[in-house]
């Protein structure tokens, strides 16, 4: 029997991979299996069951990726092989080349989760059959991502309430001269705690921003200029990413603070839902229109914090102010 390793370095040397990725909207399961089938299926109609591939969904908060064992490093096949062998005997008669599914959460101390499914050729001898494995793999990392960003964002509920605690407490030692002196405009005893909490949301929010900010200017921009990004398609994918990713991580802080409200949590968590949809399309549509201003005016000093800052202060108020109307 061939040595898989041998082979695999054989077929893969100065061979052009073929790559394909989407975004999984953790609003929208259905269509992430969607999205996964065509792209799978295109593979297998239009390429070889020994063409190196790599196809990434990124998610939330990591990325899963569906690719050859050993296509990044051959040590993994080895190991894999070496394994097999100790189980199956020296006779094995399986040399087709196994198909690797990893999660790598953005995490820190994060371990890469990762599940042998068969190999490339069973996907394109049987891709019905195969793809009911692999959606069931990727359907439960994309569960575990969704649990990280729930978890995400219950630390920053958590914060929330020391902050606006601080924040009350400052304005109650204020006298109302005072209180309209360093806020510019009058707030009254009666709205201290509805202004405390407002102002604790905002905290988050912009705590959110910056760690966007901060993931971009380092991971992103660097030493490139703003129009250098914009139009380099892997760095261009990626700040919309992290764009799309910005805007989830503040959707679903106020979900989960206020779907428990007493009476009204429910119809707050349907209202942020329902309003979903149109408000990262409208998000996404401000992000491009400033970032076309900025490639219009190149010579203009770009600040990312201030960008995202832009973009997502108005929509962490919209939401805020959504979810007024159930108060009041």
């Amino acid at each position: 029997m061939d040595d898989i390793k041998r082979k695999l370095n054989t077929q893969y040397d100065n061979i052009a991979i073929y790559t394909s990725g989407f975004y999984a909207d953790p609003e929208d399961e259905l269509g992430t299996h969607d999205k996964l089938m065509d792209t799978l299926k295109s593979l297998t109609m239009n390429q070889h069951a020994d063409t190196p591939f790599s196809l990434q969904i990124m998610t939330t908060n990591g990325e899963i990726n569906v690719m050859p064992l050993g296509l990044l490093n051959l040590d993994e096949l080895k190991e894999y092989e070496t394994s097999r062998r100790q189980k199956d005997g020296l006779n094995s008669d399986s040399d087709g080349i196994p198909l690797l599914i990893q999660f790598a959460a953005h995490t820190d101390k994060a371990k890469v989760e990762r599940e042998v499914i068969g190999t490339t050729q069973d996907l394109f001898a049987d891709f019905n059959g195969q793809f009911v494995k692999i959606w069931d793999v990727i359907k439960g990392y994309l569960r575990t991502n969704q649990n990280i960003l729930v978890g995400i964002e219950r630390d920053l509920i958590t914060d929330s309430k020391d902050v606006q605690e601080e924040y009350y407490n400052k304005f109650q030692t204020m006298k109302p001269e005072e209180r309209e002196k360093n806020l510019g405009f009058p707030l009254k005893d009666a709205e201290l705690e509805h202004f405390s909490v407002y102002m604790a949301d905002m905290h988050e929010v912009q705590a959110i921003v910056l760690s966007a900010g901060s993931f971009s200017q380092n991971e992103i921009l660097g030493e490139n200029m703003f129009n250098q990004v914009m139009n380099d398609s892997v760095l261009r994918s990626t700040l919309f990413w992290v764009l799309d990713n910005t805007f989830y991580e503040i959707l679903y802080y106020f979900i989960e603070k206020y779907k428990t409200a007493p009476e009204m949590g429910d119809k707050i968590e349907k209202r942020l839902h329902h309003l979903k949809k149109m408000m990262i399309i409208n998000m996404r549509n401000d992000a491009f229109e400033r970032a076309q201003k900025q490639m219009e005016n190149p010579k203009t000093k770009f600040d990312i914090n201030n960008y995202y800052t832009d973009i997502f202060i108005p929509i962490a108020e919209q939401l805020s102010a959504e979810i007024d109307k159930f108060k009041n």
